[in-house]
């Protein structure tokens, strides 16, 4: 497979004077946008980034961030995308697995950055940035052929993104050249995109969802981004109306915010085709409502995860939807899957209900530095264990079950169970904690935690929020603590957490 460098600078000797990304301060073609990418190659390069280092960022979204997700293939570094809410603590331990030779942190996250170095955490030397040089000269790779398809392989990791998992540490998953190729030549191929897409960018890119669906496809296809900083419904809003995409996705939490926005339903975008949410479902009153605001657009769910490069499940049409209530999509051309039963044996019918395991050209390279688990999700075969229980009917479309895995997906994030259970547990007035999700309209799902109190304790639920908030991003605090006196346990005593879903639903 070819990198997304190689097909930029294809983009910009096919189209040289169109654009290929913008903002609110500047558009850049191809051809100036692949200058750029050289020049911040060659600008890390002086800074002693080599071939193999990390580079993490921890900014907003840019023009400049697109830039250097494409100057891997350039430098032969790999870019570690840092959640932006993310706080010290956090922030410090991914800094510490990931060892990048250079940070780039935005202004506004300054007091993180000086926590940590107060704090003596960091285990070894960091480079920090606030800002990249805006005026950067063109750089020619001396060697021609590098020059026009930069200096990578498929197998080579381009990103390390991290994701949280079923243990309290967030895990670093290394995605190849080939993984983000293949995924954009399967959004082109199952949406039609092409030259002519316009994509608005405002899901954030320290998810693979904010460059792998729809938006980095389509600079792939050689279309266009207009880059939204951060998701702010206003600004939204302003750039739907002023940009006009053809191709719009943002996480349901965001579809939720425009539709509660009183503005939106007086927008008027004829030239969509495509609009596309994730992470949770959108009630039907709000779907209604995009339909109305997007009248010529289909509307499509997407379902995946990072260690498979996003999107593995789709669908793609608005009627199959409607004649499939429920589903989820169908599997990709290019991804093969199976279902399994609990002790891992194949399904005979691959009807299921059964754990979904996928395989192909978009599967992740493994967990960085953690073997163990990678050989816990990556089998030798090369299939991925997804923790995702799915039933698949006789048309092929694909209807979620649940999660074998201990998770809850709020507003686009994955949060561990046992990190905020841990957090709780650490209190003095608490003696067990159990953390869940809740279906919520807004979040996807709701996190909220049961909490058996310590012996003789009386503690105060807002109390023990704001003990969380200070110890996790604030999308793991929990939104609600219930207070109780036993936690329901099976035989083996493990916590029956669908009791208590039940019991708070």
């Amino acid at each position: 497979m070819p990198n997304i460098y190689q097909v930029a600078m294809f983009n910009a000797e096919r189209y040289p004077d169109k654009v290929a990304v913008s903002d609110e301060r500047q558009a850049l073609s191809f051809g100036q946008f692949c200058a750029r990418t050289r020049a911040l190659s060659a600008y890390l390069k002086g800074l002693g980034v080599k071939s193999g280092d990390r580079v993490a960022i921890m900014t907003p979204n840019s023009i400049d961030y697109l830039a250097l997700l494409h100057a891997t293939a350039v430098g032969g570094f790999s870019l570690v995308p840092v959640n932006t809410r993310y706080g010290a603590a956090e922030l410090c331990y991914l800094l510490n697995d990931a060892q990048p030779t250079v940070c780039i942190v935005d202004p506004a996250y300054r007091p993180l950055r000086e926590q940590i170095e107060a704090e003596g955490g960091l285990n070894s030397a960091v480079q920090w940035l606030e800002h990249l040089p805006e005026s950067l000269p063109d750089h020619r790779v001396d060697d021609p052929v590098q020059h026009r398809f930069g200096r990578v392989g498929d197998e080579d990791v381009a990103i390390i993104m991290y994701t949280s998992g079923t243990t309290s540490a967030p895990k670093g998953a290394m995605l190849t050249h080939g993984n983000l190729s293949a995924n954009a030549v399967n959004y082109i191929m199952e949406l039609g995109i092409d030259a002519h897409s316009r994509s608005l960018l405002a899901t954030p890119l320290f998810h693979i969802g904010g460059f792998g669906v729809v938006n980095g496809p389509i600079l792939y296809a050689g279309g266009s981004l207009h880059v939204v900083p951060r998701f702010e419904a206003d600004a939204v809003m302003d750039a739907l109306r002023l940009y006009q995409p053809t191709h719009v996705f943002l996480l349901s939490a965001m579809w939720v915010g425009l539709t509660d926005h009183p503005d939106f339903k007086e927008l008027s975008l004829p030239d969509a085709q495509f609009v596309q949410t994730a992470a949770a479902p959108l009630g039907q009153w709000r779907q209604d409502l995009i339909r109305t605001v997007f009248p010529n657009a289909e509307f499509s769910w997407g379902f995946g995860m990072t260690e498979s490069c996003v999107t593995t499940i789709k669908n793609r049409y608005t009627q199959e939807i409607l004649e499939h209530p429920g589903s989820i999509g169908y599997l990709w051309r290019h991804v093969q899957y199976r279902l399994v039963d609990a002790d891992g044996k194949v399904l005979p019918d691959q009807r299921g209900p059964g754990e979904m395991q996928v395989r192909g050209p978009t599967v992740f390279k493994g967990y960085w530095r953690q073997p163990e688990l990678t050989a816990q999700v990556l089998d030798a075969e090369g299939w991925l264990h997804t923790g995702d229980l799915i039933r698949v009917d006789d048309e092929g479309f694909a209807y979620f079950m649940g999660r074998s895995k201990d998770m809850i997906k709020t507003g686009g994030e994955n949060v561990a169970a046992l990190e905020v259970e841990n957090c709780l547990a650490s209190h003095t007035d608490v003696r067990e904690a159990a953390a869940f999700g809740l279906p919520h309209e807004y979040w996807g799902e709701e996190l909220v935690a049961a909490i058996v109190p310590a012996n003789g304790r009386e503690p105060d639920v807002e109390s023990l929020r704001e003990f969380c908030r200070q110890k996790l991003s604030g999308f793991k605090v929990p939104k609600r603590i219930f207070i109780v006196d036993s936690l329901p346990q099976s035989s083996s005593g493990k916590v029956q957490k669908f009791l208590l879903r039940q019991r708070y639903v």
